[in-house]
């Protein structure tokens, strides 16, 4: 009896397309849900909602989102709403739990190899083997390349065939992108580790060759929440449908519009499907804007009135409401070193006119973008701080690929007379964006977020054989491993790039 007045609280305060959300009945239900609509709320709330009525236990929740921050946040909000014990975790936080639990079972004693943080320092020596010679910048556009093969399925030996059909733009030809994957993977096993996408197709394997595993993970799993929907590469997907087992208790929240990890492999096709696919699929929309202003949001709406073909199907027109505030400046450049020029010129002209740096924020979408920024900011001489990463330069990927080439350039006379030249002409005056010191004054307000680092030890297993890019064969696999050996030697499974664990 006490469950129920708290149940009642949990759809209070809730708009009429969130409580249908909440209360949507048991089986796949479908949450459509614009930026700022809602849809975390939406999710936790529909989660202690069943938990607190009955119908599902806390325990047996399993909901799973993209970063590590995301995931926190929901545990936070499931908390405060009284829903204990739910497990709220990212694809690779849930599968690296999963491998340490079952490491005895299925490692047989083996040593457990450790979880690569970074493919930096790995490709560029294989692209040295493969003849390949890789700056900085085509280093990091190779391991996008093997991490988008390796999230869709796709062998070294498959690669050129499969960078074609999907339209990719890879920084060599895609022979010789094929020859440095191929090279990865034998460095990766010379060197005793494994990447993140090896770690889920561990996940996967250990569910789908092992009876005994698959029952007790969907014994202790009946419930799933799926976040950011749209963003599920095919070997999450496959991961899902393991911890699923054909179980249809699923509730998946996104929207097609704001796919942005289609680099690594990522596809809305599963969300646009997933009604289909589904047929008893409850759909609900969210569509009430409560983060930005009207303005804001017509913009939004006028870039989202663009999409075509599949994902048209989904659009959402969002409503905003905020009062209303400035319109938009929109402005296109040219490339991406343009735009931050342009952007650290605004800064300087918004700071000449009495703004506040403290005031002004730069948002760019993943972390290497900052060199950029931050160079132009500096040059521009606009004070700044980054918040929740290292700056550029000091990030443990690109220490260990200057470590790499530094090691390359001195392996010859005329590289260690390059090397010394290029360190006198490159080494940044203080203050400069390169400088180890933060370049963000004090009377800045700023404050320079220190980098949290994370340690990941991982388990392994011999991968899965999953060629299917979409779904999982009936039958299972459609060889099976015979030894421990990386994923050079079967087929790839995939990860999301960024904030793992």
């Amino acid at each position: 009896m006490g469950g129920i007045p708290s149940a009642d609280r949990v759809l209070s305060g809730l708009d009429p397309e969130q409580c249908a959300a909440v209360t949507a009945p048991a089986g796949p239900v479908c949450i459509l849900a614009g930026a700022g609509t809602g849809k975390t709320r939406a999710i936790t709330h529909r989660i202690a909602y069943r938990a607190l009525t009955g119908e599902i236990s806390g325990r047996h929740v399993l909901a799973v989102t993209f970063t590590a921050r995301a995931a926190a946040e929901m545990r936070a909000r499931l908390a405060v709403l009284g829903a204990s014990g739910v497990q709220a975790r990212t694809f690779h936080s849930a599968a690296l739990r999963l491998m340490r639990y079952f490491a005895p079972r299925l490692l047989d004693g083996r040593a457990m190899p450790e979880l690569l943080e970074s493919k930096a320092r790995l490709v560029t020596l294989a692209a040295s083997r493969a003849g390949v010679r890789a700056d900085r910048t085509a280093a990091r556009d190779l391991a996008s390349e093997i991490e988008w093969a390796k999230s869709s399925l796709v062998e070294p030996a498959e690669y050129p065939v499969a960078a074609a059909k999907s339209t990719r733009e890879p920084p060599y030809e895609p022979a010789k992108v094929a020859e440095v994957f191929a090279a990865y993977e034998h460095v990766k096993r010379a060197n005793g580790v494994i990447d993140f996408e090896d770690l889920l197709r561990a996940a996967v394997w250990g569910i789908e060759e092992h009876p005994d595993v698959a029952e007790q993970v969907r014994t202790q799993y009946r419930h799933f929440v799926v976040d950011e929907y749209q963003d599920v590469n095919p070997l999450q997907q496959r991961l899902l449908d393991a911890w699923l087992g054909g179980r249809e208790d699923l509730t998946v929240v996104g929207d097609a519009s704001q796919t942005i990890y289609s680099f690594t492999g990522a596809t809305s096709g599963y969300l646009i499907d997933f009604p289909r696919q589904r047929r008893n699929a409850v759909v609900v929309r969210l569509v009430r804007d409560y983060r930005s202003t009207p303005q804001v949001v017509g913009l939004a709406n006028a870039v989202i009135r663009q999409a075509r073909g599949a994902e048209a199907r989904l659009r959402l027109e969002l409503v905003g409401q905020r009062p209303p505030g400035p319109e938009p400046d929109l402005r296109i450049f040219p490339d991406e070193p343009a735009e931050a020029a342009g952007v650290a010129a605004r800064c300087r002209q918004l700071i000449a006119s009495g703004t506040p740096a403290r005031e002004i924020a730069v948002l760019f979408r993943t972390n290497a973008q900052s060199e950029a920024y931050e160079e132009a900011l500096a040059e521009a001489e606009v004070p700044y701080v980054v918040q929740g990463a290292e700056r550029f330069f000091e990030r443990a990927e690109v220490r260990q690929a200057v470590l790499a080439l530094r090691a390359a350039t001195r392996s010859t006379p005329s590289g260690r007379r390059w090397w010394r030249r290029s360190s006198r002409r490159s080494r940044p005056p203080a203050g400069s964006a390169t400088s180890p010191r933060p370049v963000a004054p004090r009377a800045s307000g700023g404050r320079r977020s220190p980098h949290l680092s994370r340690s990941r030890r991982s388990t392994w297993a011999r991968r899965p054989s999953c060629r299917s890019a979409r779904r999982p064969r009936s039958s299972g696999c459609h060889r099976s491993p015979t030894s421990w050996r990386s994923s050079s030697d079967g087929p790839h499974s995939s990860t999301r790039p960024r904030s793992k664990v």
